[in-house]
């Protein structure tokens, strides 16, 4: 069996066991309820996700995600105040959004040539301070008001009792898991991501498929915000908190590495699931909030270092050749 569908196996084993775990020791976990906010809570940093894999697969990193979820969402939010205007046209709105932050995002990497961790990291606190320049105010005081505009807050409501958003997560991961196996834009992904130089000297133009990457996970981003708000009929500044940092962590234990060239789609799906998995049934437990996070930390570690191991046996361990020593010529 290939090892890529042996990593993918044990991710949804990993996703199942801790199903099976909080199942036996939560009253409520199995509820079809229960699942189906599961899922939609797990879209927002999942959709994230599958943007962020373009990025890490190919060698990079963003961090500026959760400035973008930030941003966008304020951008629909002002906008759905309109009469009249289109659910339809404030989510593209809050696409767009997205797509000219993740735009920034790749001239500051390809063009300025900052590094990718400085560039996003700095881009992603002007988005988030970009939010807070827009943000509903009364008083000089910033709140959140209420989002009444029907056809687009039912853009967070759900279809035949599956939200939107769980909707759309599943099609862009499929959609995604094609782009990256079937066409010459993935293939050139992967091939950036497993050795930059040798895919520039095979033709490969690296600039356009680093800033297409970031292009896609501002998209994204923008993508997740905008259901995000639609479903919950506000934009609080507060709304990608936290969002980069678990993006990122959802690819890492869905088994993408952060070197570049390895994982998937599918991978990233996983990992967005796994992550929220995680907060569901520890939050049923009624820990207090510190020992919550301590827990979901210790998870992602054990999954991360198992992980490692499992790289290390697949791609074996280089030994170094030992240097010949010649002896001088008298």
């Amino acid at each position: 069996m290939n090892t890529k569908n042996i990593r993918r196996i044990i991710s949804v084993l990993l996703v199942l066991i801790l199903a099976v775990i909080f199942s036996f020791t939560t009253r409520s976990f199995l509820d079809a309820r229960n699942l189906v906010e599961l899922f939609r809570e797990s879209a927002l940093v999942g959709i994230v996700a599958l943007g962020a894999s373009f990025v890490i697969i190919g060698g990079g990193i963003d961090l500026s995600t959760g400035g973008i979820v930030t941003v966008s969402g304020l951008v629909c939010a002002r906008l759905s105040f309109i009469p009249g205007i289109p659910g339809a046209l404030v989510l593209l709105a809050g696409v767009l959004t997205g797509v000219v932050c993740g735009l920034l995002n790749a001239v500051l990497v390809t063009r300025v040539h900052l590094t990718e961790f400085v560039a996003t990291l700095a881009s992603g606190f002007v988005y988030s301070g970009l939010a807070m320049l827009i943000a509903f105010r009364e008083g000089g005081i910033i709140q959140s008001r209420a989002i009444t505009n029907a056809s687009f807050t039912f853009l967070g409501g759900k279809i035949g009792g599956i939200y939107n958003i769980t909707a759309v997560w599943v099609v862009l991961m499929i959609v995604m898991m094609l782009v990256l196996t079937k066409t010459t834009f993935g293939l050139h992904t992967y091939a950036q991501g497993s050795n930059a130089r040798s895919a520039l000297m095979s033709g490969v133009n690296n600039d356009f498929i680093k800033g297409s990457g970031f292009v896609i996970c501002g998209a994204c981003a923008g993508l997740a915000a905008a259901f995000v708000v639609a479903k919950n009929a506000a934009a609080p500044v507060t709304l990608g908190s936290d969002v980069a940092f678990e993006a990122i962590a959802a690819c890492v234990v869905g088994g993408l590495v952060l070197g570049g060239g390895r994982g998937d789609a599918v991978g990233a799906f996983l990992g967005g699931l796994f992550m929220q998995l995680i907060l569901n049934g520890i939050y049923k437990y009624n820990l207090p909030i510190a020992y919550q996070w301590i827990l979901m930390g210790a998870i992602i570690v054990l999954v991360t270092a198992f992980d490692a191991q499992f790289n290390k046996l697949r791609f074996g361990q280089k030994k170094p050749r030992p240097v010949e020593r010649k002896e001088a010529v008298v």
